[in-house]
């Protein structure tokens, strides 16, 4: 082979193998260009983009008259670019420090492979000078939104909390979120490949649109005057939970919902979720006797029964398999419906159940909306529960009437019970009136909405006539304001837990109407597992009675012309004296006259070290109670204390003749002969003290009813 041609093939393999690789490059570089060259620029663009959020200040939350309840603030929040921190061990030190956080952690975020790293988010104002101050490499700052609540634990379970990313996790806050929590904005930023901020590049940025702001229909006098009077009955009856629900029968909006116990929502990590949660929304209760005008309207509108309709009790009334009495084990004889409402008569009422049926009687319940939800725009609403229909049989029915078995939420009793107030119409119950913009102006308003009409306005009204004699005459008297005319009813009924009665566990409630006549409230008072008297005539009527004096004189309702109130004042409460030993001075002081105690201090030292009377103790309201700072009660004249005396085997008679004598007062439960006593025999305790006794019938009485049909008025 001659060399040059040998030569000149492998130039010429070379030369084509070069052209071929050209035009592979050359079809590459088009294809990138061509084909891929937006989403490649878009990528590289977002490689050297990167965008840090700003948050928007999430909307107020405001009261009726336009009082905020929650706020948004702007809080610094840090962050580091890592390829720019020159320093991670001294910088990870002073950050550290400042911020109350581990040396490690900061320094894991300082040194961690991203663009972007959080060191902590809604610091503190002082901490953002501090940090500021030292103006260290690669830490920047941007702003966010911080939730604040300025009253408190006002209307916590209303409010609701928000979290840290803005975003609403309970009550309103959740409920409407959307409304609350604006539109995020960000800040672009340009950076080089290693991390660092271009000098004089383009930044861009977007503001961020505010929340709305969120009028309710929550008054906060309201509310603060139903807290307060819960707070003081929880005290003095060292009851485990409570209620005081408001609302206006006209339209369904709630005007305050205390819960107790309660937390406040801007330390909310520090509190369970059992404390954050609305139970008055969320959990179900035996409604008791407060349930009767509900059963008596449905009688009525049948026209089974009219107030005069006639009765006789004999103090029992027979179903299938069970007997049932009624609270005190007494009958009212020869009587009529009034009367037994009146009295609150468990036997009357469970035989006007019997005699509607199971298919009215439930009909009944789903109209006044108790079998199923209000509706209401809180989160975790629960339904009533009730035996199924097909299969209740004539011992719920009948237990049903006087409100055992069935079990409801606050807000649906109030709910029910505000049907009767406004005519027979149900509404539904809200609690947002309107939603503002940042100029103030409504974009959205939450009208009333009527439901349907339950019973027919005559009805209605004659139940409210009912509930008035309650009140001037029958177990509710200590409902009584002065200057108008009051209507509701009383009840007492055994605790359910997991499906079961608990005996000793009681659920004392008042509901009332008022004015009776022109009806502006409904107030609905529960006092879950009060100690010792635990009537709902004792412990939750007064409650009720001072809310609705504080409410009425604040919306400066007219009172009635001529006060129809029972001649003479009700007797006093007895009060349970709280334990204040080992309580500072100051605190056990504020805890007596929230109890509505008197308080006498004596002796210097910055601790109670004795009391008198001791905890425990029933006495009336009002009573002085001495307090030792240091050393034991000097001066206390023993005159005023006495012996409990031993009560075993007498009849009521007899047991109140002997309390009486040594100037203690009988608090009686059942009927017969005394069998138990609290305080027990030979304790001194001071005149005055309520002494309960358990009486118990000599002969074995007929079966009760296995749902706690006995219970109280």
């Amino acid at each position: 082979m001659i060399p040059g041609v040998g030569l000149r093939r492998r130039i010429l393999v070379l030369f084509l193998g070069m052209v071929l690789a050209f035009c592979g490059l050359t079809g590459r570089l088009a294809y990138l260009q061509l084909v891929r060259g937006n989403q490649l620029q878009a990528e590289a663009r977002e490689n050297r983009l990167w965008d840090v959020a700003v948050q928007p200040r999430r909307g107020a939350i405001v009261d009726r008259s336009g009082r905020e309840l929650a706020i948004s603030v702007h809080a610094d929040s840090v962050y580091a670019v890592p390829g720019e921190v020159t320093d991670p061990e001294s910088t990870a030190r002073q950050l550290a420090e400042i911020l109350g956080m581990s040396y490690v952690d900061v320094y894991q975020r300082l040194t961690k492979a991203a663009s972007f790293s959080w060191i902590q988010r809604k610091v503190p104002d002082e901490a953002a000078q501090q940090i500021r101050a030292l103006d260290l490499p690669g830490i920047y700052f941007t702003q966010e939104s911080r939730r604040l609540y300025p009253k408190g634990e006002l209307a916590a379970h209303v409010l609701g909390i928000a979290g840290i990313d803005n975003q609403g996790l309970e009550g309103i806050e959740l409920v409407y979120d959307e409304v609350l929590a604006g539109v995020q904005g960000w800040i672009r930023v340009e950076y080089d490949a290693r991390g660092r901020e271009i000098p004089f590049a383009v930044q861009h940025y977007v503001e961020p649109q505010d929340g709305h702001t969120l009028e309710l229909t929550i008054d906060e006098t309201i509310q603060y005057i139903a807290e307060r009077e819960l707070d003081r009955a929880m005290l003095a009856h060292q009851a485990e939970a409570g209620y005081v629900l408001v609302m206006d029968p006209r339209t369904g909006e709630l005007l305050a919902m205390a819960v107790r116990p309660t937390f406040d929502p801007n330390r909310f990590a520090q509190y369970p979720l059992e404390i954050r949660r609305n139970r008055a929304v969320s959990d179900t209760l035996p409604p008791g006797s407060a349930f009767k005008p509900l059963t008596a309207a449905a009688a009525i509108e049948e026209g089974l029964v009219s107030p005069d309709t006639a009765f006789y009790d004999p103090g029992y009334f027979r179903v299938p398999g069970h007997t049932i009495h009624n609270w005190n084990r007494q009958g009212l004889g020869a009587t009529t419906f009034a009367e037994g409402f009146e009295q609150s008569a468990n036997t009357i009422f469970a035989r006007v159940a019997v005699d509607l049926g199971a298919e009215t009687f439930y009909r009944y319940l789903d109209a006044f909306g108790l079998t199923g939800r209000t509706g209401v725009d809180l989160p975790g609403e629960a339904a009533g529960i009730f035996p199924p229909r097909s299969q209740a049989r004539t011992v719920d029915i009948a237990v049903m009437g006087f409100g055992q078995t069935l079990t409801v939420t606050p807000l649906q009793m109030i709910t029910a019970i505000s049907a009767i107030a406004n005519d027979g119409v149900l509404m539904k119950p809200h609690i947002a009136r309107a939603v503002r913009n940042a100029d103030g102006e409504v974009i959205r308003t939450f009208d009333p909405q009527p439901v349907r009409q339950v019973v027919s306005a005559e009805t209605a009204r004659t139940v409210r006539a009912l509930m008035e004699r309650v009140v001037t005459n029958g177990t509710g008297t200590r409902a009584q304001v002065e200057g108008y005319r009051v209507g509701g009813k009383t009840g007492t009924s055994q605790k359910v837990v997991e499906g079961r009665l608990v005996p000793g566990r009681y659920i004392s409630s008042f509901i009332g109407i008022v004015p009776v006549d022109d009806p502006r409230l409904v107030i609905y008072v529960v006092i879950d597992e009060p100690k010792g008297i635990y009537y709902g005539s004792w412990v939750a009527a007064p409650v009720f009675a001072r809310v609705a004096r504080d409410v009425l004189h604040y919306l400066q309702v007219p009172a009635t012309e001529q006060n129809e109130v029972a001649d003479g004042p009700p007797p006093p409460d007895p009060a349970l004296v709280p334990n204040v030993v080992n309580l500072s001075v100051d605190e056990a002081v504020q805890i007596l006259r929230y109890a509505g105690f008197v308080p006498r201090v004596q002796g210097e030292g910055p601790q109670v070290t004795a009391q008198f009377p001791g905890a425990g103790v029933r006495v009336v309201a009002g009573t002085t109670v001495v307090v030792a700072a240091g050393g034991e009660i000097q001066g206390v004249d023993r005159q005023a204390v006495v012996t409990v005396p031993d009560l075993a085997g007498l009849d009521r008679r007899g047991a109140a003749e002997r309390l009486a004598e040594v100037g203690l007062r009988l608090d009686p439960h059942g009927d017969g002969t005394a069998v138990a006593q609290d305080p027990e025999p030979g304790r001194r305790v001071p005149a005055g003290t309520f002494v309960r006794v358990e009486f118990e019938p000599e002969d074995e009485p007929p079966a009760e009813a296995e749902d706690g049909s006995a219970t109280g008025p």
